[in-house]
């Protein structure tokens, strides 16, 4: 939880604010490029950053829907931009947040099933 809360922190204070500060300066049409933007992933990281938004808020309440999420945005943002070594700047660390989570679903899941007595 703490590396995803880092990681998290890192990603909004790197991404969120860039965001925010676009659409304060330009406006509404802003906006309208923002949407593209989640839709071309290739060599602009916003689609990226709030898909993985996106599965981080679900890890805390679904961890293995969240972590798979999280998992599958980083690894397709690799593959869009295998050619850009920039990116991976900032998808191995969110793929290291969902593996970690994953490994703590499992980890959670295991001792539930475990024997007492």
């Amino acid at each position: 939880m703490v590396v995803g809360i880092i990681v998290t922190a890192l990603m909004i204070f790197v991404f969120g604010f860039m965001l925010i500060g676009s659409i304060i300066e330009k406006g509404m049409d802003e906006i309208k490029e923002i949407a593209k933007a989640c839709i071309n992933w290739y060599d602009d990281p916003t689609g990226f950053f709030l898909s993985y938004l996106i599965g981080y808020i679900i890890v805390w309440w679904r961890p293995l829907w969240g972590s798979i999420i999280i998992i599958s945005v980083s690894l397709l943002s690799v593959l869009i931009n295998i050619g850009n070594p920039g990116f991976l700047m900032f998808t191995v660390p969110t793929c290291l947040v969902g593996i970690l989570y994953l490994f703590a679903w499992y980890d959670n899941k295991k001792e539930k099933i475990k024997p007492t007595g």
